[in-house]
Protein backbone atom coordinates (compact mmCIF):
# COMPACT_ATOMS: atom_id res chain seq x y z
CA UNK A 1 0.00 0.00 0.00
CA UNK A 2 1.23 3.68 -1.22
CA UNK A 3 1.66 6.40 1.33
CA UNK A 4 -1.17 8.31 -0.41
CA UNK A 5 -3.70 5.11 -0.37
CA UNK A 6 -3.10 4.82 3.41
CA UNK A 7 -3.75 8.33 3.99
CA UNK A 8 -6.27 8.74 2.56
CA UNK A 9 -7.64 5.41 4.51
CA UNK A 10 -6.43 6.87 7.35
CA UNK A 11 -8.24 10.28 6.61
CA UNK A 12 -11.22 8.50 6.86
CA UNK A 13 -11.31 7.67 10.07
CA UNK A 14 -13.16 9.68 13.32
CA UNK A 15 -11.43 11.21 16.33
CA UNK A 16 -12.95 8.43 18.82
CA UNK A 17 -11.29 5.47 17.03
CA UNK A 18 -9.36 3.52 19.10
CA UNK A 19 -6.43 4.32 16.76
CA UNK A 20 -6.72 8.12 16.94
CA UNK A 21 -6.97 7.58 20.59
CA UNK A 22 -3.77 5.43 20.38
CA UNK A 23 -2.32 7.87 18.31
CA UNK A 24 -3.18 10.97 20.72
CA UNK A 25 -1.70 9.31 23.48
CA UNK A 26 1.35 8.82 21.69
CA UNK A 27 2.10 12.42 20.62
CA UNK A 28 0.83 14.27 23.90
CA UNK A 29 3.68 16.43 25.20
CA UNK A 30 1.64 19.17 27.54
CA UNK A 31 2.75 18.16 30.87
CA UNK A 32 -0.64 19.05 32.72
CA UNK A 33 -2.13 16.32 30.42
CA UNK A 34 0.22 14.39 31.31
CA UNK A 35 0.06 13.98 34.96
CA UNK A 36 -3.72 12.64 34.48
CA UNK A 37 -3.06 10.11 32.43
CA UNK A 38 -3.63 6.28 33.56
CA UNK A 39 -0.98 4.05 34.05
CA UNK A 40 -2.23 2.37 30.75
CA UNK A 41 -1.49 5.86 28.76
CA UNK A 42 1.84 6.01 30.52
CA UNK A 43 2.62 2.89 29.56
CA UNK A 44 1.64 3.35 25.39
CA UNK A 45 3.01 6.84 25.28
CA UNK A 46 6.53 5.41 27.08
CA UNK A 47 6.38 2.70 24.71
CA UNK A 48 5.87 4.46 21.70
CA UNK A 49 8.43 6.71 22.64
CA UNK A 50 11.36 4.45 23.28
CA UNK A 51 10.82 2.40 20.65
CA UNK A 52 11.39 5.55 18.16
CA UNK A 53 13.84 6.85 19.45
CA UNK A 54 15.99 4.45 18.69
CA UNK A 55 15.41 4.08 15.11
CA UNK A 56 14.30 7.83 14.36
CA UNK A 57 15.74 11.38 13.84
CA UNK A 58 13.67 14.08 15.15
CA UNK A 59 13.71 15.44 11.41
CA UNK A 60 12.42 12.41 10.88
CA UNK A 61 9.47 12.46 13.66
CA UNK A 62 8.88 15.98 12.65
CA UNK A 63 7.59 15.02 9.49
CA UNK A 64 5.80 12.45 10.08
CA UNK A 65 4.27 14.08 12.66
CA UNK A 66 3.44 16.72 10.27
CA UNK A 67 1.80 14.38 7.65
CA UNK A 68 -0.39 12.56 10.68
CA UNK A 69 -1.50 16.60 11.66
CA UNK A 70 -2.60 16.99 8.02
CA UNK A 71 -4.34 13.68 7.60
CA UNK A 72 -6.13 14.12 10.93
CA UNK A 73 -7.09 17.99 9.89
CA UNK A 74 -8.01 16.98 6.16
CA UNK A 75 -11.15 15.02 8.19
Amino acid sequence: MTWTEFRSLLSGLGPDTPLARTVQIRLENDKDVLKHFTSSQHRIRNKWRSRNVKNYTQDDMNIVLRELQEAFASM
